[in-house]
């Protein structure tokens, strides 16, 4: 009888998600996805690989601050306070933002006046049927068919409405999100576990129960373990989406469930007083029970999150190094540890089937029991005549309406504890990206840009600009226990030959769990045109020098000043091959132009990558040939290079890593830096191949002068200085200085004779 509005105003979470079990109705919310990260170690010994937090340390030890609870008032406000300062930003930057959320609010009110509507006009249609009276029960089918009419646009704009708001939702917010990740190289911090001033405290918003608090001071505790993030690309991609999507319709139905509660309440009432007292206790015992029940759902659904994230990325693991598997043939090792984090997902999912079966035993019956209860009240006045049938029916539609604004609770539990599970996962997140940022203070919010972003009332698309003068800056004063990294850069336009572009003093290198020292009281400093040579026994510590000089690693003490980051490239072992085309190789990490209708609203875009000076796809082509790659866009453009410079590929497993690692030289042609630290950068090269790259190199690092307007003279390329990692001989010939670290304060500076020189005949060397 309840069932005659067409739209009627349940904001069914299960309706709205697409993301819908199609066995069992239930929603599947923060599902999985697969994790990311791929470990590596250099061949110095040192870790290099991503730090991720595996099935024994995320599941069973719960050291990284997330270990969630059973849902008690406590925790329900720190959930609502944390809620509210992730989706507030939102609603406070973006004008378009708010433009559908009150559209939405407007839509919203007038699809529950459809609501209120169809409940008189169903009161009538029934009353006319139970006296049967044709011709009112015509003249309501024609009133019927005209609020149809009106309500059917209302019902399909609204729900319109409320998902263009969440698709615009989720693409700023995952934007943000990203821009948070990617500054300052946050996503290095959190893969390394030194996330800023976290390599040596706790996080701060997390106790040793897992309780969130709201004191954001910093501990100076040396001892104390970082915080540990898991699946960072879970929590960017499916844990935003679900959050927007789900927010939102958990505000609708709260709004909603207000205005049928004032609105039905008022026809409840009238119908009977005592019906309105009888859903007031029903209510309140349902929910009070359903929440006993079901309180243990919270920290599994907490636990099943991670343990399927868990299990993705240990398979995307094994498909990413599928080769180095087969060779070894370690697929039943794999296996192994494939079954035992299925085991561990398989008896989360019994724990869960067990916690749902005891909860849904009292919902059943609970929803049954709605069925009859409003009619058990109101049939004795039908029966003594003194109420139609009609009445009966819009009683209990009244009384349905009602129930669920009133037991949001007890109908959608387990969504609600998976929703507060990942709100959870996704300020974790938030925190640690804060924590790992040294350019945000303790009282940005979590969702706040760095300081240099800048974030203002203006949410248009704008392009932060970068080319101001750096010279004799810094970044933020070093913490007790950190690196202090200096920037400078020369204000002649000229440099001088004698002018330092690295220096290095008291400098103290420690691995990031700081258990091991690497170097002590390193006092270097490389002038331009000084090339060096870093050469050591594997674990000495080298490529940990490069990655304290990169501002990678700061665990330990001292200071190194060197130039800007847009003047600085770096060319590790293993070359970067980015998605894209062969040219976007090429330029990479630079960009040709920067259009801000390619970025979501209210993004803000940087300067500091723009290609210095453009170049042609014809140049392109000569810098391929330089490095000896010059088949490669006719062999993948069939014959038409300039095809093959726009071919996208996986270039990562198309070229050797030979050819990668000429592709890195070619980079270094078209980006201009003036200071390059090379990595092993030519470990899978010949010494043919190697002598040509550093021959390419020595000659970049000659200025080149020419005059400009008015006779002045200007330089039209920089010169290069180069640092180089390395073990084979033949490097020292093209080095003017060696550096050699043998472990501690160990260390030696020697220059190198210039009658160490390349061989002669270096093509006799090519079989060696």
């Amino acid at each position: 009888l309840h069932n005659t509005n067409p739209f009627a105003n349940r904001q069914s979470f299960r309706k709205n998600n697409a993301d819908v079990d199609s066995r069992t109705g239930n929603i599947k919310l923060w599902s999985a996805s697969n994790g990311d990260g791929d470990g590596g170690d250099d061949d110095n010994g040192e870790s290099q690989g991503d730090v991720v937090v595996d099935g024994s340390n995320s599941l069973e030890n719960n050291n990284d601050g997330e270990n969630s609870e059973p849902m008690t008032l406590k925790k329900a406000s720190q959930l609502l306070s944390t809620f509210w300062s992730m989706a507030f930003p939102y609603y406070q930057e973006s004008q378009p933002g708010r433009r559908l959320f009150y559209g939405m609010i407007l839509l919203t009110l007038m699809n529950s006046g459809v609501s209120v509507a169809f409940s008189y006009v169903s009161k009538d249609f029934w009353n006319a049927l139970n006296s049967k009276d044709t011709q009112e029960f015509y003249s309501m089918m024609v009133k019927y068919g005209g609020a149809l009419v009106v309500g059917a646009p209302v019902s399909v704009l609204y729900r319109f409405q409320r998902e263009q708001l969440a698709v615009h939702w989720r693409e700023w917010m995952t934007d943000r999100t990203l821009q948070l990740y990617n500054s300052n190289r946050v996503y290095y911090s959190l893969e390394r576990d030194i996330a800023g001033t976290a390599e040596t405290t706790t996080s701060p918003e997390q106790t040793t129960d897992g309780e969130i608090m709201s004191d954001n001071s910093l501990s100076a505790d040396a001892d104390a373990s970082p915080t540990r993030i898991d699946n960072p690309d879970q929590r960017i991609t499916e844990d935003v989406r679900t959050f927007t999507a789900f927010s939102l319709q958990l505000f609708i139905t709260i709004v909603t469930s207000i205005i049928d509660l004032a609105s039905f309440s008022l026809i409840l009432y009238s119908i009977q007083p005592q019906l309105f007292a009888t859903i007031i206790s029903y209510a309140i015992f349902g929910t009070v029970v359903t929440t006993y029940i079901g309180s243990s759902l919270l920290p599994l659904n907490f636990d099943k999150l991670r343990r399927e994230a868990d299990l993705r990325y240990l398979l995307v693991r094994i498909r990413e190094n599928a080769e180095s598997i087969a060779f070894y043939g370690g697929e039943d090792v794999e296996g192994k540890e494939v079954a035992s984090r299925l085991a561990r997902v398989v008896d989360n999912r019994r724990d869960i089937n067990v916690a749902q079966r005891n909860l849904e035993l009292f919902t059943t019956c609970y929803q049954y029991l709605i069925q009859v209860v409003p009619v058990a009240v109101v049939a004795p006045q039908y029966f003594a005549g003194t109420i139609q049938l009609g009445v009966i029916s819009q009683s209990v539609g009244a009384f349905n309406h009602i129930l669920s604004d009133l037991t949001v609770i007890v109908s959608q539990f387990e969504q609600l504890s998976t929703f507060s599970a990942g709100i959870e996962r996704l300020s974790t997140f938030m925190t640690a990206m804060k924590l790992a940022d040294s350019t945000r203070s303790n009282d940005d919010g979590l969702l706040a840009m760095p300081k240099e972003f800048n974030v203002t009332d203006s949410i248009d698309v704008s392009v932060e600009q970068s080319d101001v003068d750096l010279a004799g800056s810094e970044q933020e004063p070093a913490i007790d226990g950190t690196i202090k990294l200096n920037f400078e850069r020369s204000s002649s336009s000229i440099p001088n030959a004698g002018h330092a572009l690295l220096t290095t003093s008291k400098l103290d290198l420690v691995t990031p769990d700081r258990k091991r020292t690497l170097i002590e009281n390193l006092d270097l400093s490389v002038n331009e045109g000084e090339h060096l040579l870093i050469v050591g026994n594997s674990g000495a510590g080298k490529s940990s020098l490069l990655r304290a000089i990169a501002g990678l690693w700061t665990a330990g003490s001292g200071e190194i000043t060197r130039v800007p980051d847009d003047e600085v490239y770096f060319l590790p072992q293993r070359p970067y091959c980015a998605l894209g085309s062969l040219k976007d190789q090429l330029l990479y990490p630079s960009t040709e132009s920067l259009n801000p209708d390619d970025y979501p609203e209210g993004h803000r875009l940087s300067r500091s990558h723009l290609l210095r000076q453009s170049m042609t796809d014809e140049g392109l082509l000569d810098v391929l040939d330089m490095v000896d790659l010059r088949e490669l866009p006719y062999r993948f453009g069939d014959g038409d290079p300039i095809k093959g410079l726009n071919a996208v590929l996986d270039w990562g497993n198309t070229l050797s890593l030979g050819e990668q690692q000429r592709l890195a030289f070619g980079r270094l042609v078209v980006n201009q830096p003036r200071l390059v630290i090379l990595d092993e950068a030519t470990s899978a090269l010949d010494v043919v191949s190697e002598n040509k790259m550093y021959t390419l190199l020595r000659n970049m690092a000659q200025k080149e002068l020419k005059k400009g307007s008015e006779n002045k003279v200007k330089l039209s390329r920089p010169g290069l200085t180069f640092i180089s990692v390395g073990h084979r001989p033949t490097l020292l010939a093209y080095h003017d200085v060696k550096l050699r670290l043998n472990g501690g304060s160990d260390y030696s500076l020697e220059p190198l004779e210039k009658s160490v020189s390349i061989p002669t005949d270096i093509s006799a060397m090519q079989g060696l």
